[in-house]
């Protein structure tokens, strides 16, 4: 009775913690707002950092994260904004960002030169998804290399990866946000040939030896 009592409360409290969380990542203070002066983000504890004062910025598993500085040459801190794998939608236009276009866009303005140029990338980021498909050879070259490597990434060979099957989420909303073409997927000789002696020879095989020692301890 103790147990369950204890076991009780225990749930009752992570469920709290859960809905308490989940609200504060869903909530308009988890927002990431791009201006032409500075980006904000966080979770609980919001960041407000300056274009010249950003640093890097990169994927984490879940989240969005940057490096910056409170002041030139101050101390610098990470900046962490969870970020799900359907992306986050834009205020202005209801749009679904994906993280790959939301960092895109956040070293776009850090290295945009003044504060007109980023206006006007502002003004064009407001805009809808492309509503036509570019095929990846139509593109610039630094554009195809970004979609090859993305490809590659897409096409790589996963199983049982529930992070690598919310990446290629990501990765599918990418190209969608950018108007480009996914080429039809075709799979490597290799994963054929582990595919077929998947099938055919290495299943068959392992039911034979479980029947075979089966019937010989039965005869027995």
């Amino acid at each position: 009775m103790v147990y369950g009592i204890g076991s009780g409360a225990y749930c009752f409290l992570l469920l709290i913690v859960v809905v308490v969380f989940g609200l504060m990542n869903n909530s308009k203070e988890s927002n990431i707002v791009l201006t032409y002066s500075y980006v904000s983000g966080g979770t609980v504890f919001r960041k407000v950092t300056q274009w010249d004062r950003l640093g890097s910025v990169w994927m984490g598993q879940y989240d969005l994260l940057w490096k910056g500085r409170n002041a030139k040459g101050g101390k610098p801190y990470t900046c962490k904004t969870a970020y799900g794998p359907f992306g986050r939608e834009c205020q202005h236009n209801q749009r679904h960002v994906s993280i790959d276009l939301a960092i895109e866009w956040i070293e776009a303005l850090r290295d945009a030169s003044s504060e007109t140029e980023r206006r006007e990338l502002i003004r064009k980021f407001r805009g809808s998804a492309p509503r036509s498909l570019s095929a990846i050879a139509s593109l610039s070259p630094e554009e195809q290399a970004k979609a090859n490597k993305l490809l590659k990434e897409l096409n790589s060979f996963s199983i049982g990866s529930r992070y690598r099957k919310e990446r290629k989420m990501e990765i599918r909303q990418y190209f969608a946000n950018k108007g480009w073409e996914i080429p039809p997927a075709t799979p490597p000789a290799l994963m054929e040939v582990f595919f077929y002696f998947y099938v055919f020879i290495l299943i068959p095989g392992c039911l034979f030896v479980i029947f075979y020692i089966l019937f010989k301890y039965c005869l027995a």
